[in-house]
């Protein structure tokens, strides 16, 4: 029995899809070789963002999974010749942990915002009682998330047993910002020399009051600098798209000829370094 053209194609696929899995496979399980360091590697880095953002998925079976897609992408780049499945592989290759860095950013800021609304309900929380567990414990239902996931697996290390300087200084660990690790190193010292909690806590979250509203002014006036940046980015492409589209063949001597396309590619590089450079001085840092 003779196959069709297509289904001839879908049989190669998947026979190039599945050696090539099987090969990764083999690889992979290979003990102490480059790729399975590397992988080793590359999963421990998925898993710390995976587990901060409380996810069901492990950074093992992310990292499977990229490979596989990247894996099943080649074969069939290379069976198609179409510029489609590279553009996938490369999206499966950066996708995955860009998305996971940006949100695991994005906790970290939105942490650091509800930062000082904690501590003076920790403050207020220590007038009533003298335990600061138990003033920890008593913030959970009180502070919005994601703020109070962090001090409900901090209450419930305490419940498990672990002494209190060892669950506040795994939460710093967690959540990776000195702002925040600042803050709790704050609370354990004042704790260790029988200070004034309390009031330490008031200080302290009227002090990240007032540099989040530093920060916001300076972000407003910086705002200018960082649009004027923008347009003059963006002005090239535009008068690029004008000419194009006024004459089509004015950019034929640059994309045909050698000399041309380095020149074309100087001066994108000369592009990415100005506006690289320019952001960096519009971006002001408190």
């Amino acid at each position: 029995m003779s196959l069709g053209p297509f289904a001839s194609i879908l049989l190669c696929g998947g026979l190039a899809v599945g050696g090539c899995a099987a090969l990764t496979y083999l690889l992979l399980r290979v003990e102490g070789g480059l790729l399975d360091r590397s992988f080793r590697v590359y999963s421990a880095r998925l898993d710390t963002h995976c587990s901060f953002l409380l996810m069901r998925y492990r950074g093992a079976r992310l990292a499977r999974a990229q490979i596989l897609s990247c894996v099943a992408a080649l074969a069939m780049l290379a069976l198609t010749r179409s510029p489609v499945f590279a553009l996938l592989g490369l999206v499966a290759a950066v996708a995955p942990p860009w998305l996971l860095w940006k949100r695991h950013m994005a906790r970290v800021a939105q942490l650091e915002r509800q930062l000082d609304t904690w501590l003076l309900m920790l403050a207020n929380a220590l007038k009533a009682t003298s335990s600061v567990g138990e003033a920890i414990a008593s913030t959970v239902a009180l502070v919005p998330k994601p703020f109070s996931e962090e001090i409900d697996l901090l209450v419930k290390e305490l419940r498990l047993g672990a002494p209190l300087d060892r669950a506040i200084h795994a939460l710093s660990r967690r959540v990776d910002s000195t702002v925040i690790s600042g803050a709790l190193t704050t609370i354990v010292v004042a704790r260790q020399t029988g200070g004034d909690l309390s009031r330490t806590l008031e200080r302290a979250a009227a002090a990240l009051r007032e540099a989040a509203r530093l920060e916001g002014v300076l972000r407003t006036k910086t705002a200018e600098g960082r649009g004027q940046v923008l347009v003059l980015a963006s002005v090239p492409f535009v008068l690029c798209v004008i000419i194009a589209w006024l004459d089509g063949s004015w950019f034929d001597p640059m994309l045909i000829h050698a000399i041309g396309r380095a020149i074309l590619g100087a001066c994108a590089l000369v592009w990415a370094f100005a506006t690289f450079w320019a952001h960096h001085i519009a971006r002001a840092d408190l």
